[in-house]
């Protein structure tokens, strides 16, 4: 090292210098700078111990991850590989022990936020387990970030519809959900906060608005009654879409009410698309011979 200094620093360049000083202008004539606090790093698992495991650095030498980050996941420990490659974030350049002090766990929340945000921005529907619940939403987890889907964000199906709002009998209802898989979309993501949000409402939207392109006003179609109600009939089409056939537009026809019932087969022709809703109606005049079946 000595020979290698007086060959980059001449004589009357050290002239004066402490070591510090002589290191840093040794550094800085090789372009070299030691990363920073919370720098994610490329290494190699080198060893692993109940005490610790160990990370290769390349040129920044190895630094240690301490066990007590998997103490919430064992795990994720369990699974580690010696020589396997993994991205790390340096909490600490040289702690108490003189060690680089790493986290995986921080790296891979780093990666998973990056992912969350590009499905946030892109706003793509994806598919999620729920893991738990309480008495305000429910609870699940995307790319192992922990997911919040307030009551007001489920789909209409799956809202606790409960009278004077008994807070547990909803907590009844959500625990049924438990486990189960929803469609959503992400609505709120903050990494600083710490905080994801996704909606079941929203990706059910989103849904129907592509299906509901798939039809034209002027279309002939077919499709289930599934519900009758006051102020029209409930379709089912052939692709899953609700569609709805307003009182207006059913007609008075004497044999309406012993037609419409639910599980029967209607034709009606398509009079308003939207991205909520498809609008069927009977009085189409090529309607007239063939309504039912």
């Amino acid at each position: 090292m000595k020979i290698l200094m007086e060959q980059l620093i001449s004589p009357q360049e050290t002239n004066g210098l402490n070591t510090k000083k002589l290191m840093k202008e040794l550094l800085s004539k090789f372009n070299f700078s030691l990363p920073k606090k919370g720098s994610v790093l490329d290494g190699e698992i080198i060893n692993i111990s109940l005490l610790s495991i160990l990370i290769d650095l390349g040129s920044f030498g190895a630094g240690i991850v301490y066990p007590r980050e998997f103490y919430d996941d064992p795990e994720k420990q369990k699974n580690l590989k010696l020589g396997q490659k993994v991205k790390i974030v340096l909490l600490n350049l040289e702690n108490e022990e003189g060690l680089r002090e790493l986290s995986l766990k921080r790296a891979q929340m780093k990666s998973a936020w990056q992912e969350v945000k590009e499905i946030y921005e892109k706003e793509e529907i994806i598919t999620v387990k729920i893991a738990n619940l309480n008495k305000g939403g429910l609870i699940s987890e995307v790319r192992g970030i922990q997911a919040f889907m307030p009551l007001s964000q489920l789909a209409e199906e799956h809202y606790p519809k409960v009278e004077n709002g008994n807070t547990q009998e909803i907590v009844r209802i959500l625990q049924t959900y438990r486990n189960q898989e929803f469609k959503v979309k992400i609505i709120d993501a903050d990494e600083s906060q710490n905080k994801l949000i996704i909606s079941e409402k929203a990706a059910k939207q989103t849904l129907e608005k592509e299906k509901s392109v798939q039809y034209s006003i002027g279309d002939v179609i077919e499709g289930e009654i599934t519900e009758t109600t006051d102020f029209g009939a409930f379709i089912k089409l052939p692709d899953g879409t609700e569609a709805l056939i307003p009182k207006s537009e059913i007609g008075e026809d004497k044999n309406m009410e012993e037609v419409l019932k639910v599980g029967g087969k209607i034709k009606a022709k398509v009079i308003e698309v939207s991205p909520n809703k498809v609008v069927l109606s009977l009085k189409a005049p090529e309607l007239s011979d063939e309504k039912y079946r």
